[in-house]
């Protein structure tokens, strides 16, 4: 389960920062289309944004990966 939720304090969040400059990080774009298995539209790729961002003001923590399949899930319905 991969969770996704703000850093507990100052000193996770200059680890964090630490970790994405020396390239240990990848992109919301690269793990959404590592998930889909090809690459992610922009709007589908602008929801998750919308969403993990909305999960970050309500102090929220979201599993990644049920997030996508959820929002693939909705996807299809409306397709």
């Amino acid at each position: 389960m991969t969770k996704v939720r703000n850093p507990k304090d100052e000193d996770e969040r200059r680890k964090a920062r630490i970790a994405v400059a020396r390239g240990m990080g990848k992109s919301l774009a690269e793990a959404v289309e590592e998930l889909l298995g090809e690459e992610p539209e922009e709007a589908f790729l602008e929801a998750v944004k919308n969403r993990i961002k909305f999960a970050q003001e309500t102090e929220e923590v979201i599993d990644f990966k049920v997030l996508i399949d959820r929002m693939i899930a909705l996807q299809n319905e409306h397709a």
